[in-house]
């Protein structure tokens, strides 16, 4: 009886490393750096002036969980988290955090923006550098919209019309766009707990 018990634990531990696992990889991303991965002096362009890198993440969504990927010659470069001023100047000097083994990957903690350059200030000099503006966490975290603030009494334009009254009982009442985002957002949470709920019931079917 007691071993019964002692299976049965396991089994919720298993399965509870299991939907936290599945759970984590389904809800963050890990980006190629310039869409390819590859940190280099881009090719040149017509505008001298505007980074490759730069171009490609404002085409990016970019949340707190997900991360970058650099692909770069050890010994030849480097990618240097800095703060917006170092990024202006190219100022190689005094990185945040610096990084050097070739295949660097770095995770976002926070939301804001995030400056990277080379730590060869003549490649950082001929657009060798990146903005990520990273937003808050995925729907699929779980992290709900901020509610509207009501208006104060004052603020009331005397044209407003009058709020519509309540629909009758019975009748199902649209839903408003910002549910409809959360819905679309749904299936992929769905599917996280569907995997998640198969795994914990073939484990613990298997140890009844």
């Amino acid at each position: 009886m007691a071993q019964g018990r002692v299976q049965r634990m396991q089994c919720w531990v298993v399965a509870a490393c299991v939907v936290a696992s599945v759970s984590t990889t389904a809800s963050a991303f890990v980006f190629k750096a310039g869409g390819t991965g590859e940190w280099r002096v881009p090719d040149q362009q017509a505008n001298a002036n505007v980074s490759a890198y730069n171009q490609w993440a404002e085409h990016t969504r970019f949340r707190v969980g997900d991360a970058v990927a650099f692909s770069y010659q050890p010994g030849n470069d480097s990618v240097l988290l800095v703060d917006k001023s170092s990024y202006d100047a190219c100022n190689t000097n005094t990185p945040i955090d610096t990084f050097a083994d070739g295949n660097t990957v770095f995770t976002f903690t926070r939301s804001g923006p995030y400056y990277f350059i080379s730590g060869n200030k003549d490649n950082c000099n001929r657009n060798e550098k990146l903005i990520v503006v990273v937003m808050g966490e995925r729907a699929a975290n779980g992290t709900a919209p901020a509610p509207a603030l009501a208006p104060s009494a004052g603020t009331t334009s005397p044209n407003s019309p009058p709020s519509p009254p309540p629909p009758p009982s019975g009748i199902e009442i649209s839903p408003t766009p910002e549910q409809s985002i959360n819905a679309a957002a749904r299936p992929r949470a769905a599917g996280i707990a569907g995997a998640a709920g198969l795994a914990i019931g073939t484990l613990f079917y298997a140890l009844v």
